[in-house]
């Protein structure tokens, strides 16, 4: 396996993409192969060549996955499935073999519905936002650390999707984080029609008011296409957010400008975030699926990769909780 450290490090940018307070640095791929060699999980489901259901009499932090497939389906955290008992949020990127059932983690992101909707979960088009996946990330990895299961704390999956509908005036009946994207779908589907992908991108760093937000990286350029609507969506609602903040201070921000008032670009920024997985702890795993799970955490930075048949097929980093000083954001 090539250590991710290594992976993370040998990353390289394009020109960074900006929308009011979003900023998009893409990552460029190296060789690929010709097809990414799976499906993803929406359109297995649309293709009816996979199955989730509730697991038993429903089990909030469990479903059932059946691959129907005769290849592997990629299922990645954070993606939401609706129906059933309950909106669920998936925990981690799983590769599912062909032909296969299993039980994935998830964590229920609609805290007021316990009712049986429909029998099967159909794919949203959405995934959690940004800080929802950052928390989540967190504690499942936290969890992993210590031997426990690979749940996240759906306490703080609840208390997170509530403040985000605080913070959007987007509450609902049900407390829905789909809610959320719903009521604000017209501002962030702004956000989508700007931030287009570039040839060859496998992957994305966001920055939100100029500060890291999250990386994404996938193993074919063909998965980021497919999955940039619903990754730009999950962070243009935290900058959303990030905005009713800010004129709710008036619309001033403090920003202390570095030496000489030279402007950092958003791929610096970025590559200074990242150095601090050199002092981060790994965990090295099997996956739910096939391959293997790794986890980097320190209190700057937390990251989740997939390695199978060779190679990373998604990571995902996020800020952790220390703060960064002025060298971590965009002027």
């Amino acid at each position: 396996m090539l250590p991710v450290k290594e992976f993370v490090q040998g990353l390289q940018f394009a020109g960074e993409v900006v929308y009011e307070n979003l900023t998009m640095a893409p990552v460029l791929a190296g060789a690929v192969r010709p097809e990414p060699g799976y499906l993803l999980l929406g359109e297995a489901l649309e293709a009816k060549l996979a199955k989730v259901t509730e697991l038993g009499g429903g089990v909030v932090p469990e479903l059932l996955f059946e691959n129907l497939a005769d290849c592997p389906i990629l299922i990645l955290g954070g993606e939401e499935l609706v129906g059933a008992k309950q909106n669920r949020m998936v925990n981690l990127t799983i590769l599912a073999a062909p032909k296969s059932k299993m039980v994935i983690p998830v964590s229920c992101v609609e805290a007021g519905r316990w009712q049986m909707a429909t029998t099967e979960f159909e794919p949203s088009g959405f995934m959690a936002f940004s800080a929802l996946r950052a928390g989540s990330t967190s504690q499942v990895t936290e969890s992993m650390f210590v031997g426990r299961s690979r749940r996240a704390d759906q306490e703080r999956v609840w208390s997170a999707i509530d403040d985000m509908a605080d913070k959007l005036d987007a509450h609902s009946g049900t407390a829905a984080m789909r809610a959320i994207f719903e009521r604000r779908l017209s501002d962030v589907e702004e956000f989508v029609r700007a931030m287009r992908c570039v040839e060859g991108q496998v992957g994305a760093a966001f920055l939100i008011d100029g500060k890291p937000a999250g990386l994404d990286v996938f193993d074919h350029p063909q998965t980021m296409e497919k999955m940039r609507e619903r990754l730009v969506r999950g962070y243009a609602l935290d900058a959303l957010a990030g905005q009713r903040a800010r004129k709710s201070r008036g619309g001033k921000e403090k920003r202390t400008a570095p030496a000489g008032d030279e402007r950092v670009s958003a791929a610096e920024v970025v590559k200074q975030w990242l150095t601090a997985i050199e002092g981060g702890e790994t965990l090295i795993t099997p996956g739910v699926g096939m391959g293997q799970d790794v986890r980097i955490k320190n209190t700057r930075f937390t990251a989740a990769a997939l390695w199978a048949e060779g190679r990373f097929v998604h990571l995902c980093a996020f800020p952790g909780k220390e703060p960064d000083h002025w060298h971590g954001r965009v002027y």
